[in-house]
């Protein structure tokens, strides 16, 4: 199978200053069988050439003047290069120029969010337009799924939960320079840290992790927050709502640590300076990364029940569940039980990484393979059907 895969076009791949959606591109590819060609269109940038071969994968780089003329580029490339199944991802919108071109090549959308399925980003008219225009839908988590059967009338059969993955070896072989790392950011052996990492968003509730961390340090004299992460992907700008986030997090003094936006090739490193890993989202997350890197790092993972994220955090095995509103109140009675049953804290983390492994990249590629085949013949297929008609 030829496949050809558009990214949103911001971004590069891989990526060079974070951005999720192109590290899932890169890190699925890398897993899709070599059999099949794949072709990933996406933004150039001085970090890499026009064009390069790894393996089955082509990359074509073009110039990111806006959405219009970046989809022309590829276009142009596509009518050269006809694939047997085209996959968009994150950009729904992008699916009404394509089929316009290329009415006979299936066009799947892979939505990472429900940001760029809904208003203001796409119409609803224009979205009801892809819906019916457009293969099928691939999203990250059962609860995306079944936001777009519900919101967009995707029809069932027609929209497919593929839940992303990680590759654990890097997060385990971090473990070896974690010393060196928590002197640096003057942490003391017998620190007990709590650690964040993500955009400094409201969305995902890194103000309801300060507040409650006031209750843990009154309990705990040991007890650290390390905050790793910036406004946006490589970005740290000091916006009304990080001010807020520093007022709140003033009075603690030195036992709440700001540390700047991290590539995500140095995250592996950085998740070993905690010892358990908050993710206090308050919006209804589609997946929540964050959630699986802790987990593959072999740490206790503190969420909240919103959106995807029940899918990979097992309550009471690989972390705990607790809603926002009850952060409080639950944060300081989870800490205290994890630190004075020292086993539980080591055994939840053990769960935690055996867990994470399920979740591997290799799964994902496989799940979007099989995702175009319900429209794509497979090779095997083609060979019955040439055989049959002599």
């Amino acid at each position: 199978m030829n496949i050809a895969i558009i990214s949103p076009g911001p971004f590069s791949v891989p990526p060079v200053k974070g951005s999720s959606v192109e590290h899932d591109i890169d890190e699925v590819t890398k897993m899709i069988d070599p059999m099949h060609n794949v072709t990933i269109y996406t933004r150039q940038c001085a970090a890499y050439p026009a064009s390069s071969v790894d393996e089955n994968r082509k990359f074509i780089r073009v110039p990111y003047q806006g959405p219009k003329p970046y989809l022309r580029r590829i276009i142009n490339h596509i009518k050269k290069n006809k694939p047997d199944v085209i996959l968009v991802e994150n950009r729904p919108i992008y699916v009404l120029t394509l089929k316009r071109h290329f009415p006979k090549i299936p066009v799947f959308v892979n939505m990472h969010s429900h940001v760029y399925g809904s208003q203001p980003i796409i119409s609803k008219e224009n979205m009801r337009r892809a819906v019916r225009l457009a293969a099928g839908f691939i999203t990250n988590s059962e609860f995306l799924r079944k936001h777009f059967i519900r919101t967009c009338k995707i029809p069932a059969n027609k929209i497919h939960a593929v839940h992303l993955g990680v590759d654990v070896t890097p997060y385990q072989v971090a473990k070896i320079a974690i010393k060196k790392m928590r002197q640096e950011l003057g942490l003391k052996p017998d620190d007990r840290v709590l650690f964040y990492a993500g955009r400094l968003m409201r969305g995902k509730g890194v103000h309801v992790l300060i507040k409650a961390f006031h209750q843990v340090s009154k309990q705990d004299p040991k007890a650290k927050l390390v905050i790793v992460g910036g406004t946006g992907y490589g970005g740290n700008r000091l916006n009304p709502y990080v001010r807020e986030l520093k007022r709140l997090a003033k009075p603690l003094g030195e036992k709440v640590r700001f540390v700047n936006f991290v590539p995500s090739a140095k995250m592996p490193l950085y998740y070993q300076i905690g010892d358990v890993v908050a993710t206090p989202s308050v919006w209804k997350e589609a997946f929540c990364r964050v959630n699986l890197e802790a987990m593959a790092s072999g740490k206790p993972v503190i969420s909240t029940p919103r959106g995807g994220i029940r899918e990979v955090v097992a309550h009471e095995q690989s972390g705990f569940i607790i809603p926002p509103k009850d952060w409080q109140k639950g944060l300081p009675q989870v800490w205290e039980l994890l630190w004075s049953s020292p086993a539980v804290r080591i055994e939840m983390g053990n769960q935690a990484l055996q867990r994470a492994k399920f979740f591997s990249w290799y799964a994902t590629a496989q799940g979007y393979l099989n995702v175009f085949e319900t429209v794509v013949p497979t090779r095997s297929e083609e060979k019955q059907e040439l055989l049959k008609t002599g």
